[in-house]
């Protein structure tokens, strides 16, 4: 080899580091403007980005040299051979790695939650709802656009990259020197980034948030495998949500008198039964939606007046988020799972829903709906529940599904009682409305109060309609959230209480029908109690699971006995009278968060960001640590009976 090919080979031996700088430039880009610019709330995503993106960075250090260390590797054994195929694998893989850092970027963004299997199963159809998605990637385009030119960037540098150098074959000693120390250095740098969670100001909380994707998607591979054996304290954790630690099916109440029950409802006159209607109001914000507020009253008149008509519960939750888990809640009255998404990720279940009942008791029911069903993957389970279920793209706003709805409850058949569930979507972030309406304004406050008038426009036209129906003075209203919306204060402060927080989850709930005393309960409660609540009212005695309360018949029921649990994404929320008690993560080792519930709106100064959670309270060390350990007890337990499919026997055939 001469003098002139050695030199030339001196800016190759070095190849797989400089691979490794060009990748770790691109994602420290990538990760300057996920921390540095403001995300759709209209504030930053934490509130001191210099203490997630170095912690970040040196994960991602991490991960980028170790992939630059394997092919590297390679190099050195099959360094007689062609390399090219090397180098265009090594190429890919590093495209997908960043394409899927950019996705998880644009989710924390979004949804304050990092790209998962469970996510990309909930999703898979999500293209579907074209219109839903073009406005989420319209809402935010700039910084989208921002993050895809930054992959693009760093994928052709790669490219250019291989084009112009080859890791070089070797063929010298100094050569082979070279190689094994770019290797060396490549090593150093994976082993210090991989273990950086470890020595770096370490904080299992901030680690949840920063490690790098591809560690997120490898861990939910192996999962369920935690799932095959029983829990350490699964009676206990049984007891704890409510269960019968001594049944197969724990939470399974077997009614001996159901076809009894059912029979005799179904004979009665068609006057006795009532119709329902369920209304479930997209990202539904309690403290926004808080109709003591005189001024809500004033901004929101059609749920206002329906509130004082209703037996009003302001401080309601959700079991989590985003809106399949409220579904989950609210038709079949079970609660969500800390890392999974139960009608997703368990999609053979054995479960029994309210409408169900419903339906065996003779009702009619159907769901209008204001997203695609696919989006969530949702469509099997309406298709279950319901006799009919609609979405239209021309009827996706919330006043154009309303008019929809007042059609077809005209047409609803007139010889049987019915059930109508009537599901927003002009809520749903990005907050963009019909053409017609103007522009979006760029201040996501002001954004989400537009549409949220908006939304309380479609409730008046459904209420009205309702008002003019002979059977209006027979008709059940029920009107809850999916779930919540953070606000910015709430999406900055996920990192210390998690994602299962008042942001997240807090709704409003309330009941308006025959024999209901219009009152306001300031008492926390789940929208988990909707199916028993419905059920009971009509006093059908039949099997369930259900975990919840009649509130209708027992609006002041005991939280202290039944605590409220809600999920998200690895966080837990457990609501015990006026407080609340927040572990993240759920496998993690940390005690919990305590914090007040205010149940009366004393910290009321706004409407949309001036509520962001209650003050931290004082409990003794002891007493902490036992309800910390009780409440990853219960949730272990929750989750190995839905993996085992425990929730309620298979139908008889």
């Amino acid at each position: 080899m001469d003098e002139s090919e050695i030199k030339r080979s001196y800016n190759t031996s070095f190849y797989w580091l400089i691979f490794a700088v060009v990748l770790i430039v691109g994602r420290f880009a990538l990760l300057c403007i996920l921390y540095m610019m403001d995300t759709p709330t209209g504030s930053s995503l934490v509130p001191d980005y210099n203490r997630f993106i170095w912690h970040t960075l040196y994960a991602e250090i991490g991960f980028s040299s170790a992939l630059a260390l394997l092919f590297s590797v390679l190099t050195l054994v099959f360094h007689k051979r062609d390399l090219k195929a090397i180098k265009i694998t090594a190429i890919v893989f590093a495209a997908i790695y960043l394409v899927l850092s950019g996705v998880d970027d644009e989710l924390q963004r979004w949804m304050s939650q990092k790209l998962s299997l469970s996510f990309i199963k909930t999703y898979t159809y999500a293209w579907t709802d074209s219109t839903l998605v073009s406005k989420i990637a319209l809402g935010g385009l700039g910084h989208f656009l921002l993050t895809l030119g930054i992959v693009l960037l760093s994928v052709t540098g790669l490219i250019v990259l291989a084009k112009k150098a080859t890791p070089i074959k070797i063929g010298s000693k100094t050569i082979e020197r070279r190689l094994y120390v770019s290797t060396g250095i490549i090593f150093v740098l994976a082993a210090l980034g991989c273990t950086s969670h470890l020595w770096y100001n370490y904080s299992q909380r901030r680690w949840d948030r920063i490690r790098p994707v591809v560690y997120n998607l490898v861990e939910n591979i192996f999962e369920d495998a935690g799932f095959e054996n029983e829990p350490e304290n699964l009676r206990e954790g049984i007891a704890l949500l409510g269960g019968n630690p001594d049944k197969e099916y724990p939470f399974w109440k077997e009614s001996p008198n159901e076809q009894k029950s059912i029979e005799e409802f179904k004979n009665k006159p068609l006057e006795e039964k009532p119709d329902i209607l369920l209304m479930t109001i997209e990202s539904l914000r309690g403290w926004t939606f808080d109709m003591r507020i005189p001024s809500n009253c004033e901004r929101f008149p059609n749920i206002c007046r329906l509130s004082q008509n209703s037996l009003y519960f302001p401080n309601t939750y959700s079991v989590g988020n985003p809106s399949v888990e409220g579904l989950l809640g609210i038709m079949t009255g079970i609660i969500s799972l800390p890392t999974k998404t139960l009608l997703r990720d368990f999609p053979n279940t054995n479960l029994r829903s309210f409408s169900e009942i419903l339906s065996e008791a003779g009702y009619y029911s159907e769901v209008i709906l204001g997203a695609d069903p696919r989006f969530d993957n949702e469509e099997p389970w309406y298709s279950k529940w319901f006799d009919y279920h609609e979405f239209k793209q021309e009827y996706a706003d919330d006043v154009s599904s309303a008019v929809r709805f007042v059609e077809r409850y005209k047409e609803r058949p007139k010889d049987k009682p019915t059930f109508f569930h009537w599901m927003s979507l002009s809520m749903h972030t990005p907050f963009t409305l019909p053409k017609k309406m103007g522009e979006t304004p760029p201040n996501i406050d002001d954004a989400y109060l537009r549409a949220a008038v908006y939304m309380d426009s479609a409730v008046g036209i459904i209420l009205d309609s309702l008002a003019n129906d002979p059977r209006f003075e027979n008709t059940l209203i029920v009107l809850t959230g999916d779930h919540s919306a953070p606000n910015g204060g709430q999406q900055q402060d996920a990192e210390r209480i998690g994602m299962a927080s008042e942001g997240f989850t807090w709704i409003s709930l309330m009941f308006k029908g025959p024999g209901i005393t219009p009152s306001i309960i300031p008492n926390v409660t789940s929208q988990q109690n909707i199916a028993s609540s419905i059920i009971g009212y009509l006093g059908l005695d039949v099997s369930n699971h259900f975990m919840g309360v009649d509130l209708i018949n027992n609006p002041l029921h005991d939280t202290s006995v039944q605590p409220i649990y809600s999920f998200r994404y690895g966080t837990m929320a457990m609501r015990q009278d006026s407080t609340a008690y927040y572990v993240l993560p759920v496998d993690g080792t940390g005690k919990a968060i305590p914090q007040r519930i205010y149940l009366e709106p004393t910290w009321y100064n706004g409407t949309v960001n001036s509520f962001v959670t209650g003050e931290e309270v004082s409990v003794l060390p002891d007493t902490l640590e036992k309800i910390t350990s009780k409440m990853r007890i219960t949730a272990k337990a929750w989750e190995y009976l839905v993996y085992k499919n425990k929730i309620m026997p298979p139908p008889k055939q």
